[in-house]
């Protein structure tokens, strides 16, 4: 006689753990906004506890201001190379949270990778990885403002870009401190340590659903998405808004300081005093501003601002001086890009959106390296003070430029 199996048979989901289900889909669906805010949170905390050591990290390792400008626009590069490509692949696949939980585990990496190397080429290689992470900041974007009608893009952006760059404030300040109190690998270590919380969360984070009879763009369309007058034009400012600030905030200015005989904690309260004026200018222009003036002249304001202070940078000889220059530049920045990037796909059909995005993204990110390239050359060459006239007076050509491209509201 045959011996009966004892082979457990699969059994339907009863009545009671499919409603437990359900009612966990619909609790992710109703907090997906707050969700993937705190995801974006992590993300840029976790890609932001150490640049604003990086500079005078690298050259206490005995790395020329070329070399740490060139380590500095590594993270800029690989974000240039991947951002269209991986918008034209979510857009092709109809998905955008593989790419936001990729980028979590590679900024993951990159940490790790920090922390336990500090030969120069290998720095290169794992700031170039934090550079693979940021670039899909294309996909956590967009799909936010997927959350949103189009009306409302300006507010949606605005919201998402404060709660960006607090990330970027909180991580400086806490990176920097940890860095004077216990050396500088404790900042990478913090790094490593925020990107695995964003991971487990990015988990969680519930995709927007697509219209499956919008048509699957082909790599030809989206290559040629950037022939869009409003998307050309605003990656263009983009671009030169990034060399700026990577020339500058991210990338010198904290050399600068040190210079004048900043600490650790405080080239971190710097950076975090630049960016809180950027958080907050991000915040109100994109909504109660953009109320009462236009978007345009907002823009064109952020540039003008930015150049000012940015040409005035030499005749500073005192931190204080430094730090009000600093905060009155972020405000200028935060209106920039902010406001570029809500208007930038305005015109992009909502399927090319993440092309569109990417394209956007890519094009801004040359601006990330050359910006330290360039004025790293100059400082070897002449001195700091003669790059960040040079940066200043790029973001005061390029408020002409606005005037010149962008079209009225």
């Amino acid at each position: 006689m045959p011996q009966s199996c004892r082979c457990a048979i699969p059994q339907p989901m009863s009545r009671k753990g499919f409603f437990m289900h359900q009612n966990l889909t619909d609790r992710l669906e109703q907090r997906r906004e707050p969700l993937l805010l705190a995801v974006t949170f992590f993300f840029w905390f976790a890609l932001y506890t150490y640049p604003a050591i990086l500079t005078p990290y690298l050259t206490e390792l005995g790395a020329s201001l070329t070399s740490a400008g060139i380590v500095v626009g590594s993270y800029g590069l690989t974000q240039t190379l991947l951002r269209l490509p991986a918008g034209i692949l979510s857009d092709r696949w109809r998905n955008k949270k593989i790419f936001v939980v990729a980028g979590l585990f590679f900024s993951l990496a990159s940490a790790l990778g920090l922390y336990f190397f500090n030969e120069i080429w290998l720095i290169l290689l794992f700031r170039a990885m934090a550079g693979i992470s940021a670039a899909t900041w294309v996909h956590s974007s967009t799909l936010y403002l997927s959350y949103y009608p189009p009306e409302a893009a300006s507010r949606a952006m605005g919201r998402l870009s404060f709660v960006n760059n607090i990330g970027l404030m909180s991580a400086m300040l806490a990176g920097s401190f940890l860095a004077q109190a216990a050396g500088w690998p404790v900042a990478f270590l913090l790094a490593a340590a925020v990107a695995a919380i964003g991971f487990l969360l990015s988990l969680l984070v519930r995709d927007h659903q697509p219209d499956r009879d919008a048509p699957v763009p082909t790599f030809r369309s989206a290559l040629t998405i950037g022939r869009d007058h409003t998307l050309f034009w605003t990656s263009i400012l983009a671009l030169l808004s990034q060399l700026v600030n990577f020339a500058t905030t991210q990338g010198f200015v904290p050399e600068f300081a040190s210079q004048l005989g900043a600490s650790r904690g405080t080239i971190g309260l710097l950076s975090a005093f630049a960016l809180l004026p950027r958080a907050i200018a991000a915040l109100l222009g994109g909504s109660v501003l953009a109320r009462w003036f236009r978007l345009r002249t907002l823009i064109i304001t952020g540039f003008v601002l930015t150049g000012v202070f940015t040409c005035l940078l030499p005749l500073v000889h005192h931190l204080p001086l430094l730090f009000i220059f600093q905060f009155a530049a972020g405000i200028g920045s935060g209106f920039q890009m902010t406001l570029l990037m809500s208007i930038c796909t305005r015109t992009i059909p909502v399927s090319q959106k993440a092309s569109a995005m990417g394209f956007y993204q890519a094009v801004y990110g040359i601006g990330m390296v050359t910006g330290p390239v360039l004025i790293g050359g100059l400082a070897d060459a002449f001195s700091l003070g003669t790059g960040f006239v040079i940066a200043g007076l790029v973001a005061l050509a390029t408020s002409a430029v606005a005037v010149l491209v962008l079209r009225r509201d």
